[in-house]
């Protein structure tokens, strides 16, 4: 409802106008009365008055000096003039001063509902628009943080922004950036202990890494920061333009490399953990963003977390270092003879070996973490399935999802998740070999591989184990689908070949230490597996 305030020096002027208007059509709630300048003011000093009918002539104070005064303490207040005079300077002088309207006395009943009609409606329009931009502020400021994140991850994805609505954003957004600044990006990944927290506690060490992060960066530029679709951390930086100029190329890159640094050791200091940086170069804002991001992405994708982390410059040349290969990994026997003879233990022993191998001469790729993890899941996989299983069998519903590599982020977790997945497997499949031929094939398999380098008859092997050796053959064949001949000839062609291509020993010492005392034979049955002689084979693999 509004209020309104009639100032006439005469009583009759005042009770008449009050008496005319609709109060409730107009949704006029108090109607305050003055008869002089004097008692209008006091009055808008007690009560927020949203129109002023006044008469222009007056003692002492105009009506035109009132409406000044009206409008210096309330700009919102609507003013009406009412007058007996009708010169056009007091008309022009009321419209320029900022009257709502000009009313000849004596005032006609419909012109003075229509004048304050139309006041009162201009009230209307200029609150519900005052409180529209302030909702619309507020709403701002309180969903900046968002705003601002939602934005820099558009330009991070190489998202198309109109020039003028960057610019637009970017001022309504309160972000110093302008197009063509020099910026780099930071891209940060929570490493160990804080990967093992639960959502909850991650979310906040996010925060206070942030925080930590932000602090460190603002010593010496302007930041902007966001939390991206894979988990990491991403800061936009801007330097300092004339600081920078000063300053060369290596000397730049320098700079923004020890401010990682000393991201990485106030984390360590203040949280207890660590992070890995992938630091980009400068480039022009804002196209350059969406580059840095995908390299930085790529070099993360290269490098799988070892716990105490990282710092990596993504520099103009970088150089290329010579892919090897895992040596564990495929040296005999393999994962799958291992599991196919139910040798979990030789198994478990062998993946220790893989991962020590990882982590000792492969420091932190990805790639070759993938390798393992495709190797070790297939071999796994090789095994439920020869075994009437699928390998999902062994997870519950909910750990379904997770069996992917980008579900590990450390060498740890890829080893943990991996070995518990085996032991389940072990767990499940040996309640189902209850009749003990696994245990019996692992038995011979290892009697075998301790003695490759001697002559292996099938009754020294069944005398090892206890029974006839016609059984031990048919068992052997009906489990692994291989024969005990075929597996001894197998194994001790795959040690050979793998000395072959690892060693600088001579082709007939290859032989004799698997039991080949004739190096023409040892060729020859060589041959008929690979279907090259060992020189050629160990030609063909040479780097």
């Amino acid at each position: 409802m509004y209020e309104i305030l009639i100032v006439d020096d005469e009583r009759s002027v005042v009770e008449g106008v009050a008496a005319t208007l609709p109060c409730d059509d107009l949704k006029i709630g108090m109607v305050h009365k003055a008869f002089s300048v004097t008692d209008a003011l006091a009055i808008m000093r007690k009560h927020p008055v949203d129109l002023v009918i006044t008469d222009i002539r007056m003692p002492g104070i105009s009506g035109l000096e009132l409406m000044d005064k009206v409008h210096e303490a309330s700009p919102s207040t609507q003013c009406i003039l009412l007058t007996g005079h009708a010169e056009f300077e007091y008309a022009k002088r009321a419209i320029t001063g900022g009257a709502s309207d000009y009313l000849l006395k004596p005032v006609n009943d419909e012109d003075l509902i229509q004048a304050v009609h139309k006041a009162l409606d201009t009230v209307r329009k200029e609150w519900e628009e005052l409180v529209s931009r302030d909702n619309t502020l507020k709403t701002m400021r309180e969903n900046l943080p968002l705003l601002r994140r939602d934005l820099l991850l558009e330009l991070l994805q190489g998202h198309t922004v109109q020039p003028d609505v960057l610019k637009d954003k970017l001022s309504q957004f309160m972000l110093p950036f302008s197009k063509n600044d020099a910026v780099a990006l930071f891209l940060i990944r929570l490493e160990e202990p804080f990967v093992h927290y639960d959502y909850k506690d991650r979310t906040l060490l996010e925060y206070a890494v942030s925080n930590v992060a932000e602090e460190v960066l603002r010593e010496s530029c302007q930041v902007w920061m966001c939390k991206e679709a894979h988990g990491y951390l991403a800061f936009a930086v801007k330097r300092e333009q004339t600081k920078l100029q000063r300053m060369n190329r290596t000397d730049a890159r320098e700079q923004l490399e020890r401010l990682g640094e000393l991201i990485q050791r106030q984390v360590e200091n203040y949280l207890k953990g660590a992070v890995s940086i992938v630091i980009g170069e400068e480039g022009a804002f804002p196209e350059h963003l969406a580059v840095s991001y995908s390299r930085a992405l790529a070099a993360f994708r290269k490098h799988i977390g070892r716990g105490k982390g990282y710092l990596l410059s993504l520099g103009e040349h970088q150089e290329k270092s010579a892919v090897q290969t895992l040596r564990q990994l495929y040296e005999p026997p393999t994962l799958q003879d291992m599991l196919e003879g139910g040798r979990w233990d030789a198994f478990e022993e062998k993946l220790a070996l893989i991962f020590k191998e990882l982590e000792t001469e492969f420091g932190d790729s990805a790639e070759h973490a993938f390798e393992t993890f495709c190797a070790v899941t297939g071999a796994l996989t090789f095994i439920a399935h020869k075994s009437g299983f699928g390998l999902f069998d062994f997870l519950e519903p909910s750990e379904r999802a997770t069996l992917t590599f980008e579900s590990f982020e450390t060498y740890g977790q890829l080893r943990d998740g991996l070995v518990r997945l085996a032991a389940r497997m072990r767990s499940s499949l040996e309640r189902e070999a209850a009749d003990g031929h696994s245990k019996l094939i692992n038995k011979v398999q290892r009697f075998i591989e301790e003695h490759l380098d001697k002559p292996i008859s099938l009754q020294m092997i069944a005398d090892r184990v206890h029974l006839h050796p016609v059984y031990v053959s048919q068992m052997y064949k009906a489990v692994t689908g291989e024969g005990l001949t075929d597996y001894m000839l197998r194994i001790r062609m795959e040690k050979s070949a793998y000395l072959l291509k690892s060693s600088n020993l001579k082709i007939y010492e290859i032989g004799n230490k698997f039991s080949y005392q004739n190096a023409p034979y040892f060729i020859k049955l060589f041959k008929k597996v690979y279907g090259m002689t060992p020189q050629e084979y160990r030609d063909k693999h040479s780097i």
